[in-house]
């Protein structure tokens, strides 16, 4: 067999037969379509070395890969087939999909984001509005804006997702002392999210709402809502992750040690508290080239020279051209020095609130 003429067609049917194997070893979330076309993609290749292969000894070897990736092609099709055709009924019955859920916890811990998610996942009409889109000074308005949205929800082919942020501002509790037109505004509220208007469409409308203060609602709200779910703070795990997502694009140099060490010191703060930090940090080099006046030479860029080390260039930073200045990389020393002047926002009292509220009327996220 004349390897070096076919070194192309054995290095293609390898990396096809790699990511296939990749592909099927997943935990979850197996593309079988992918899987299908690696196949057949090697099949091809195979035949082709089939018909270049004039020893009869390695033909015949060829042929019976060439055998075995067909029966495997046969088994991922008749798989695909029978995916495309099976429809499993869950919904019988009483069973139905939850219609309304409350997602609640601290400032900045990504409930709007989690919405934003949604939105891009799903292949639907997804509504964002805020207290402020569905409150007006005219009487009667508001109620007329909360009808429309939730009607126009329910003429769209499909089912329609409406995200309310801060919720609370709408649907605070009620009281004696409160006025008639914010009174008829949670009225016409409850009735929405009820389906009363629209009880033939009314499961075409998924309804997520957001707040940090669930103890504020209305207990008619609460009650309408069939998931209350907490979303946290994030763990040490989460936060490191957030942290390098932050800085994906930027020169850090730090050890498993360092991030786990900014982990620990990280304890508390919330997604929105860990985006100023890693801002915060990020800024620390840019500043040193305001007040450097040592250069060290690196790929005909000037980086300022670190304690100790010996310069290569002594000047202001305008006396270097602008496009050969290059900040130095962000290190641990960067994002302690960054915690002492951006700390978290979210105390220990509120978080034994939220605790509360979760073992009483929630569930955990």
């Amino acid at each position: 067999m004349n390897t070096s003429k076919n070194f192309f067609f054995f290095s293609e049917i390898i990396s096809n037969l790699e990511r296939t194997l990749a592909e099927g070893r997943k935990a979850s979330n197996v593309d079988i379509q992918v899987m299908f076309q690696c196949i057949s993609r090697c099949r091809f290749l195979v035949q082709q070395l089939i018909k270049k292969e004039g020893d009869q000894f390695y033909k015949n070897i060829v042929l019976q890969l060439e055998e075995t990736l067909a029966t495997q092609i046969n088994i991922l099709q008749a798989k695909i087939e029978q995916l495309n055709g099976k429809k499993i009924q869950v919904t019988q019955g009483s069973i139905k999909p939850w219609k309304r859920i409350l997602l609640y916890g601290p400032p900045g811990t990504g409930k709007s984001r989690l919405a934003q998610a949604v939105s891009s996942e799903i292949k639907s009409t997804f509504y964002c509005v805020s207290s402020s889109d569905l409150v007006s000074s005219w009487v009667g308005e508001s109620e007329k804006l909360i009808k429309e949205l939730f009607q126009h929800a329910t003429k769209q082919t499909g089912r329609s997702v409406v995200f309310i942020d801060e919720i609370d501002s709408i649907c605070r509790q009620r009281s004696s002392r409160e006025e008639e037109y914010t009174r008829r505004i949670k009225t016409e509220l409850l009735k929405q999210m009820e389906g009363a208007d629209t009880a033939d469409s009314s499961d075409q409308i998924f309804l997520l709402c957001a707040t940090n203060c669930p103890w504020e609602l209305d207990s008619a709200f609460l009650r309408r809502f069939q998931k209350r779910i907490f979303i946290p703070l994030p763990d040490k795990e989460a936060r490191i992750d957030l942290m390098k997502i932050h800085t994906k694009d930027n020169k850090v140099v730090m050890s498993d040690e360092d991030w786990s060490v900014l982990g620990a010191q990280t304890e508390g703060y919330s997604g929105s508290d860990l985006a100023n930090l890693t801002l915060e940090s990020l800024f620390c080099p840019i500043r040193e080239l305001q007040t450097s006046k040592e250069w060290k030479q690196k790929d005909d860029q000037f980086v300022p020279c670190k304690d100790g080390e010996e310069a290569d260039v002594k000047a202001t930073i305008v006396e270097i051209p602008a496009h050969k200045v290059r900040p130095r990389e962000v290190t641990l020393n960067d994002f302690l020095s960054a915690l002492k002047t951006h700390r978290k926002t979210v105390t220990q009292d509120e978080i034994q609130k939220f605790e509360n509220f979760t073992k009483s009327m929630g569930e955990q996220g």
